[in-house]
């Protein structure tokens, strides 16, 4: 784990590092970003993971559900929003991790227990091409990648202004649910966490309605057809929560992992293109 001290925060960004790209991917938990996330990392040269899982508060600080008594995981407040900023502004600044950094999440396995097949090295070594394709070639050797993966990244506006593109990764309360209830537990920093009988619809879902109430609304609109996911700036006034600014959404409700990573390079590549 990250030893705080060796991360001093900077709340003035302004001189960050040009050639470091930052990505957030966030949606409800199990909602496939870390597993996208890792095939991005695959996928992009000179990259590296943060994953907000890293963060949480020690167990024995986390808050408690009046409800059920457990732990609740799955709120703003069980995060430590500053080190994650300042771990992510080290990392903007000089290129590396703070001495100390341990990612306990990049030992925890991700998908369920019908996960697809591993997407060929031959189709990321495509999508790496037409995401490299957008970055003038002088400046490809001294490009950096910091994917920062969490399940409740953009309530923290902060947080968001440090993210230069966004990704919002969903699905349906069925399968969220099943993908859940089929994993067998979490690396923390006390040992293991195992989900409590119920722990999904007491303490995951109603938290993630709660706190990510714009994307919920949003993605029901894409569903019926109203808005799309792809994010456009013309179109902004459909989107005036500021949680959803400058996001793509991509659904993962009937889509394989092979489609979705195909969908967000192939919206990575767009954004890159557009960045100054």
């Amino acid at each position: 784990m990250l030893s705080h001290g060796d991360a001093n925060e900077t709340d003035n960004l302004s001189h960050i590092h040009p050639n470091v790209i930052t990505i957030g991917l966030s949606g409800p938990s199990s909602g496939g970003k870390t597993t996208t996330s890792r095939y991005l990392r695959s996928i992009l040269p000179n990259s590296t993971i943060i994953h907000q899982d890293d963060f949480y508060l020690p167990e024995d600080q986390l808050p408690i559900d009046p409800k059920t008594g457990h732990a609740n995981w799955d709120c703003p407040e069980a995060i430590d929003f500053d080190s994650l900023i300042s771990t992510l502004t080290f990392v903007k600044e000089h290129g590396k991790f703070p001495d100390g950094f341990d990612s306990l999440e990049d030992k925890n396995p991700v998908g369920s227990e019908t996960s697809s097949d591993p997407i060929p090295d031959q189709v990321l070594e495509g999508w790496r091409e037409q995401i490299m394709d957008q970055i003038p070639q002088d400046k490809r050797p001294h490009t950096k990648f910091v994917i920062v993966d969490g399940f409740i990244l953009y309530v923290n506006e902060r947080l968001r202004k440090t993210l230069d593109v966004k990704f919002y990764l969903s699905a349906s309360y069925q399968i969220l649910k099943e993908r859940r209830e089929s994993r067998k537990g979490y690396a923390t920093l006390e040992g293991y966490w195992v989900d409590p009988p119920g722990y999904f619809d007491d303490i995951v879902w109603p938290n993630y309605l709660a706190y990510n109430d714009p994307f919920v609304k949003l993605m029901e609109a894409v569903e019926a057809g109203q808005v799309t996911g792809v994010y456009d700036a013309k179109s902004e006034s459909s989107r005036p929560d500021p949680m959803t600014q400058e996001v793509d959404l991509v659904s993962s409700n009937s889509s394989s992992i092979h489609s979705m990573v195909e969908t967000v390079s192939d919206l990575l590549a767009k954004r890159l293109a557009e960045l100054p």
